[in-house]
């Protein structure tokens, strides 16, 4: 009887496996289809009206648009200080009058360019060509002019920036590494960042430490929580407030395509660590990676992308597992730093294939000092936005 029922255990297993197949095959192929739709749809939009035409003719053309990234600096071969922006153009005055346009442009120009906000609206005139590499910019546009403000930042936009102006100054005190890098933990802001601390955390392999990624909003999330655990909030409000926290802080950091990676991708790891929903953290995951291959498919070319979703891999795979582990091995007062040991490790153990692809190198002092870094870094961004918000 025992033998007979194995052999029923087997083969419901491989019966059930197999009417699987046809659902995982019809499952894959609707989401390969799914994609190609949205890599057709996206580059149809971007190809309304003439941008396109006139970057293939090295046009000058006048452009009016919204500006969708920070102002940055950066030395030129001959030299002089080349200041570039990213505009999202939905106007363009040329040769056969005023159309529209729904694609972005990156803008070249000299320092005036640094006076412009973001999400100001920006009218520039200048040469189109088109750019050196594929990429989801569709021209490149040297200005040969000062740019002509259009309409201010929206309220948002305006709020955000006395937020970030009030975490500029109130670091304004410290030594010059910390003024500097304090911002880039925070809010990814490294304009303050000195040459020589770039460099030895470029040797290190820290710079991803000032770029707004998922532990970060991982951390700002978990802050949320945490505040409504200590006050007593019923739990069905909960996941509310912690919406409105991590809306907050993708306003703070601003709402930059890599902001939003990071804000899915951290929200989609916090899964992973809870032990009541890890096993929905796959599905989740798998679902964020698709809509936003759709909505951007020129992700899909970018190593941030890869690294963002190798590292909410490993969290929701290995974090919670490890982090128990490591807590059973500890004294009771060190139970709390076995998920901030297991969380950066898990993620490192992820990207290092990905890194070793793009550094062409393993630093043992990089994991090391990213180790020693890790727990630091909640710490800095709890800090940080709090002096933000006072």
């Amino acid at each position: 009887r025992v033998r007979t029922r194995r052999r029923r255990a087997r083969h419901t297993g491989r019966h059930s496996r197999s009417a699987r197949l046809p659902a995982f095959a019809l499952l894959a192929v609707g989401a390969v289809a799914l994609l190609q739709v949205g890599a057709g749809g996206h580059d149809l939009i971007h190809r309304i009206g003439p941008l396109t035409d006139l970057a293939a003719q090295r046009a000058t053309a006048t452009v009016v648009g919204q500006v969708s990234s920070e102002p940055r600096a950066s030395a030129s071969r001959f030299g002089a200080e080349t200041v570039i922006l990213t505009l999202d153009v939905h106007e363009v005055a040329g040769r056969a009058g005023d159309r529209a346009a729904y694609a972005p442009v990156t803008v070249r120009g000299g320092t005036e360019l640094l006076q412009v906000r973001w999400w100001s609206t920006i009218q520039v005139t200048g040469r189109l060509s088109l750019p050196p590499e594929p990429g989801p910019q569709v021209a490149d546009l040297r200005a040969t002019g000062p740019p002509v403000l259009v309409a201010e930042p929206n309220l948002v936009a305006r709020g955000a920036e006395v937020l970030r102006a009030a975490l500029r100054d109130s670091v304004s005190g410290l030594p010059a590494d910390a003024r500097g890098l304090l911002p880039g933990l925070v809010i990814g802001d490294t304009s303050a960042v000195p040459g020589d601390l770039d460099q030895a955390m470029r040797a290190t392999g820290m710079t991803h430490l000032t770029a707004v990624s998922g532990s970060n909003v991982a951390v700002v999330v978990g802050l949320g929580f945490a505040l409504c655990a200590f006050v007593g909030m019923p739990r069905r409000l909960r996941p509310l407030v912690a919406l409105a926290v991590l809306a907050g802080f993708v306003v703070l950091a601003r709402p930059d395509p890599s902001v939003i990676r990071a804000a899915v991708m951290g929200a989609i790891g916090l899964l992973g660590i809870s032990r009541s929903q890890r096993a929905a953290g796959l599905p989740v995951l798998g679902s964020a990676i698709l809509a936003a291959l759709v909505w951007d498919p020129w992700l899909s070319r970018s190593f941030g992308f890869v690294l963002s979703t190798l590292a909410t891999l490993g969290l929701l795979l290995f974090a919670g597992p490890w982090g128990e582990a490591i807590a059973r091995r500890l004294p009771r007062r060190l139970r709390l730093l076995g998920p901030a040991v297991a969380v950066p490790l898990a993620a490192q153990m992820m990207c290092g294939p990905v890194i070793v692809l793009l550094s062409g190198s393993v630093s043992l002092v990089g994991v090391v000092a990213n180790l020693l870094a890790a727990p630091l870094v909640p710490v800095a961004t709890i800090g940080g936005v709090a002096c933000a918000g006072i």
